[in-house]
Order: C-alpha cells, then sequence, then structure tokens
C-alpha cells in the first residue's frame, strides 16, 4: 500500500513537472535561411541559429530576421550629369543581412536605409561625370556605386552583393540627338569599309596587270580557265579570237608534221 502511495506520488510530481516545463519553457524553431534573436528583458541576449532551441516564456522575446539574399529596386531618379542635364536612372540592389544585431540595433530600418544610401550615391556618381560617358557604357557606374554604398551599410549590418544600372532615360530631344548622331557614325564606318575594299581591289587589279605585262601567257590562261567554266552550260556559242599579244604562241606552235611553222615575211631578222 505504501508502495502503491508512493508511485502515485511519484507519477503526479512528474505530471505536475511536465506541465510546469511546459509552462515555463517554450521551444522556438528557427528555418533555415533565418536567424532569430533571442531578448531578456528588452536586452538582448543572443543569436538562434537555425534549429530547434528551448527558451524560457516569462521575461523572454523573439525577433526573426531573413538571412537570404534579397532585391532592392529604386525606381526612375530625376538626378544632373556634370553638364547639368537632367535625366532618369533606374537601380537594382541585390544585398544580405550580414550582421543581423547591427541591422536591427542601429538603424530603424535598414531597407529604407540602404535606398538612401543608393539615392545619395547616385545623385553624386552621376554628377561627378559628363553625359556621353553614362549613356555609351564606357562608365562603369554600378561598380562604383557598390563600392561606395558597400562601405555606407557595412556599419549596420548590411553585405551589397551588386548594384546594377536597369534604365538610363534621356529627354525626348537628347535621344533624337544621340539616334542622328549614332546614325551618322555608322554611315560614315560603312563609308570607311567600301573605301578600304575598293582600294583592295585596285592593288589586286594592279598586281595582276603587271603579272600579265610580265608575262603574256597568262592572259591566254586565264581565258581558258572562264571558257573551261562556261562551257559546263550548255547551248552557248563561243566565238575566239587571237589578240597580238598571243600571236607569239601560235607562231612557236608546231606543225602537225613536226616541222615548225616559218614565221611571216614581215618577221623574219634582218641579215647582218
Amino acid at each position: 500500500m505504501d508502495t502503491f502511495r508512493f508511485l502515485s506520488l511519484v507519477v503526479v510530481a512528474l505530471v505536475l513537472g511536465a506541465v510546469a516545463y511546459k509552462a515555463l519553457v517554450r521551444k522556438v524553431v528557427v528555418p533555415e535561411g533565418f536567424t532569430t534573436l533571442l531578448y531578456r528583458q528588452g536586452r538582448f541576449v543572443r543569436v538562434l541559429t537555425p534549429g530547434a532551441h528551448k527558451v524560457l516564456r516569462q521575461g523572454h522575446g523573439t525577433q526573426q530576421v531573413d538571412m537570404r539574399q534579397r532585391y532592392l529596386t529604386v525606381p526612375g531618379q530625376d538626378v544632373l550629369s556634370q553638364e547639368q542635364v537632367g535625366l532618369k536612372v533606374s537601380i537594382a540592389v541585390r544585398f544580405a543581412v550580414a550582421d543581423p544585431e547591427q541591422a536591427l540595433h542601429r538603424v530603424q530600418n535598414f531597407t529604407e536605409a540602404l535606398y538612401l544610401a543608393v539615392q545619395l550615391a547616385l545623385r553624386e556618381e552621376v554628377g561627378r561625370h559628363p553625359l556621353e560617358e553614362l549613356v555609351s557604357g564606357r562608365l562603369d557606374l554600378g561598380q562604383r556605386m557598390r563600392e561606395r554604398v558597400a562601405g555606407e551599410v557595412r556599419a549596420f549590418g548590411l553585405s551589397v552583393e551588386a548594384v546594377e544600372v536597369k534604365d538610363v532615360m534621356l529627354p525626348a530631344e537628347l535621344r533624337r540627338a544621340f539616334a542622328e548622331s549614332l546614325k551618322a557614325k555608322k554611315e560614315a564606318q560603312a563609308m570607311l569599309e567600301k573605301a578600304r575594299g575598293e582600294s583592295a581591289t585596285l592593288r589586286h587589279l594592279a598586281n595582276a596587270a603587271r603579272q600579265v605585262e610580265q608575262s603574256p601567257a597568262l592572259l591566254h590562261l586565264r581565258m581558258l580557265q572562264t571558257l573551261g567554266g562556261a562551257s559546263t552550260t550548255p547551248g552557248n556559242t563561243f566565238v575566239l579570237g587571237l589578240g597580238p599579244e598571243l600571236m607569239p604562241l601560235a607562231r612557236k606552235r608546231p606543225a602537225p608534221g613536226g616541222a615548225p611553222v616559218p614565221p611571216p615575211e614581215g618577221d623574219e631578222p634582218e641579215s647582218a
């Protein structure tokens, strides 16, 4: 009887302990890609990494922070170039929270702080350079802004991975001027390439003329080559004539009997 009563008391104590434990302790599960800040009486205690954690209910609170990469879009901002020309530039920023404690404790809203830092960096970087560099792409505006913004937001726990220029919008009159300038540049390049091609053709023709002048037989070979290519088409009739430059070849051709054909009387060499 005493043993039964003792076991009953033990069971009751265990049940009361489990109920008290459940009332005093709660389970906090932190998902992958997040961290949770633990506070006691409003003061920061530690960072809870992904996984399950036991936390006292009384006087303790938590704040979850997303540690994954995220994107911030800064729509068209009216800025002035070095020549005081107005244009609109839109920016996309890829960033992540590197230090959750600093991100939540140093600024009220770290996303708004990053947005403001990007706006100020954009205005300053665009104002330092002429419009032609900004439009032509010779200036890596995104890289310059990333270096500046990353240094500023590192103080409140953010890591800026990239800053990309999405669009540069010009006034209508400037767009027309740039289009005309680009058209003129392309036409000039086309004319230059045409002139280079004509010069190369003339050089080849001059070389061919010198070779024919040095070896007249090349003209005859070229004619035979042309005839060979044209003979593949049936129904063609060719009429050939020998020019004076080919006559020496005809004079030197041997007769059918084997004896050389004598040259005309006008071509006989004079006797000494």
